[in-house]
């Protein structure tokens, strides 16, 4: 995706999070991981794909769950949270993966059809109908096993932008939503003060 559709989407992903104190007073940084990894030397050796990055990816989600915002340097804490989110939206971004064929023109043409499209979804309020309720995960296992078979199922799909939205949408908002309320959890049984300020 473009760094447009990264800001745009971290923002979005940030106002489904609106009773997370936390995240809404680092914003900025959050919207910022969102495009980190394109800013990063690595970004021109390292494809932002499921099959190349997912296993390093796991490290920082879990990274995200074992540790609390507020014992942390939050900024720094959300600015990571905001990385992860970009691998995942990059995920599901079709010139992102293995089953594309297409040249880098075809894929810079792909992603810019791809940031107007989204932008319009998510600025015309198009983008809440394509959620779906936030699922429990019980463990950071569950959470990370629904995304290798979000991703199996999307590499089954045929390829179209507006499924690329649809999949974006729907599997960034639940690991958003996953990764935090694991996070709560592990808090709150650890006797700790939570994550969260309503």
């Amino acid at each position: 995706m473009r760094k447009k559709s990264h800001i745009l989407l971290g923002r979005y992903l940030a106002d489904q999070m609106s009773e997370v104190y936390s995240l809404q007073q680092h914003r900025k940084a959050f919207c910022l991981g969102n495009i980190m990894p394109d800013l990063k030397p690595s970004f021109l050796t390292t494809r932002h794909e499921f099959f190349g990055t997912f296993d390093h990816l796991q490290n920082k989600m879990r990274a995200l769950v074992e540790k609390n915002p507020e014992e942390e340097n939050a900024r720094v804490y959300w600015r990571r949270f905001g990385e992860v989110m970009h691998y995942m939206a990059d995920y599901f971004t079709f010139p992102h993966n293995k089953t594309y064929e297409g040249n880098l023109a075809a894929h810079n043409s792909y992603e810019a059809e791809l940031k107007n499209r989204l932008r319009e979804c998510i600025l015309s309020g198009a983008a809440d109908s394509q959620l779906e309720e936030a699922k429990q995960f019980e463990s950071f296992e569950e959470l990370v096993e629904y995304i290798r078979e979000r991703h199996a199922y999307y590499l089954e799909s045929p390829r179209c932008i507006a499924d690329d939205i649809r999949f974006i949408l729907r599997v960034c908002y639940q690991v958003v939503q996953g990764i935090f309320q694991l996070c709560v959890r592990k808090q709150f049984h650890m006797g700790g003060q939570p994550a969260v300020t309503v």
